[in-house]
């Protein structure tokens, strides 16, 4: 019975997050699709097809522990805004010394030109209180499992990078760098949901050029009509189709 309560109240929230974040804005790109399959962009936003395969219960309660997760650490950033930043300001004693971080979280972010629009997690205003321009560095926060934490690092360095999440925290990035007028660094915070570990990478800001041509790409690419099946592409990987949710209208051959 609580499971199946719990189920409904999921739906009940993902709906209601949907319609927030996305109602009227249907033909614009994710900018958490980046990197992903372009058949699957294109169904969501040239084609609006309506999903089919949903994740199942299971997979649902998993997502909102991420979602509970991102309130949570963005709920202390807020909170670290107005107690710490606000008590130094008032220190008049080495007050150029201080260095205090300003940070904005969940900024809508809008590429007219590129027609993608998202929600970034974490931007930093990093500098002491005489700073006139100071540092913007941009956060991504991820839950993932312990499999895929050992997948990312290793004892000395990264092991295999996520090219979708470069591609999506790059996304954020020329936007972010547009908004404040720089960008000095983009990094990855990795949550690992087994143990609680947290572990960031930095990702090269080359890859901001790297974000822009792809979406020019899936731009040109879909201009021309639905994309045909190409593994790299179409989809990026062959497991990826079994969790897509417009697998049941894209019907994928099985050699994908």
């Amino acid at each position: 019975m609580f499971e199946n309560i719990y189920h409904e109240y999921l739906i009940h929230k993902n709906e209601e997050n949907r319609k927030e974040r996305y109602d009227g804005n249907e033909s614009w790109y994710h900018a958490s699709g980046a990197g992903f399959c372009s058949r699957k962009l294109y169904f969501e936003s040239v084609e609006k097809v309506e999903p089919t395969n949903l994740p199942n219960k299971r997979s649902m309660r998993i997502m909102r522990l991420g979602t509970a997760l991102h309130n949570e650490i963005q709920d202390s950033l807020i909170y670290y805004n107005n107690i710490y930043n606000k008590e130094h300001s008032n220190n008049t004693v080495n007050i150029a010394k201080n260095n205090l971080h300003n940070f904005h979280t969940e900024g809508e972010i809008e590429l007219g030109e590129l027609n993608v629009r998202g929600f970034y997690d974490v931007v930093m205003q990093d500098g002491s209180i005489s700073t006139e321009n100071p540092h913007i560095k941009l956060y991504d926060i991820k839950t993932i499992s312990n499999f895929g934490f050992r997948k990312s690092f290793s004892k000395k360095d990264i092991v295999e990078p996520s090219r979708n999440h470069y591609m999506q925290l790059a996304t954020y990035g020329l936007a972010v760098k547009k908004q404040f007028g720089r960008l000095d660094s983009m990094d990855l915070i990795y949550y690992n949901k087994d143990d609680s570990r947290m572990k960031s990478i930095n990702v090269p800001l080359d890859y901001l050029g790297k974000a822009k041509m792809y979406w020019h790409s899936i731009n040109e690419e879909h201009a021309q009509g639905l994309p045909s099946f190409r593994l790299g592409t179409s989809p990026t990987k062959k497991w990826m189709c079994n969790y897509c949710q417009f697998k049941d209208h894209c019907n994928p051959p099985s050699i994908v």
